[in-house]
């Protein structure tokens, strides 16, 4: 396992997933293992000295760079400048280990100003996900 595999001593998720698929070659049909990019959700949390992270947007992505999206996202959007991170994590504080390597939280060296934040981030990927505020407002059909 590599480096980049593991978080905090412990294995992050994989950025591919094993799956069995159905291939059809000269007409002969037959199943296969094969592996495919994952994608998930992630949340972006932020807060600053004696804030508590709330969360920011949502979006989908292949695991891995989880760091790097979420500061690069906020920083793309106008929300932060260099060198005000002082700490990105995964959100250690959840009874919900299925969500833990889904949410980021970044905390800043300033108070992040919540109240000024009245929008929600679009991303094209059609998913239905994009544009929430947080994973809990994303509804599982």
């Amino acid at each position: 396992m590599s480096a980049s595999e593991i978080v905090g001593g412990e294995p992050a998720r994989r950025n591919v997933t094993d799956v069995r698929i159905t291939a059809i070659h000269d007409g002969v049909r037959s199943e296969r293992p094969d592996t495919v990019a994952s994608e998930e959700p992630m949340e972006i949390r932020v807060g600053g000295p004696g804030q508590e992270a709330k969360a920011v947007a949502v979006t989908m992505r292949t695991p891995g760079g989880d760091y790097e999206l979420a500061a690069g996202f906020l920083f793309t959007e106008g929300l932060i400048t260099p060198g005000e991170v002082q700490r990105v994590a995964y959100c250690d504080d959840l009874g919900d280990e299925e969500q833990r390597y889904n949410i980021v939280t970044i905390t800043l060296d300033r108070p992040f100003d919540h109240d000024r934040l009245h929008r929600n981030f679009y991303s094209t990927s059609s998913c239905g996900i994009c544009g929430k505020a947080a994973l809990g407002d994303v509804e599982v059909r």
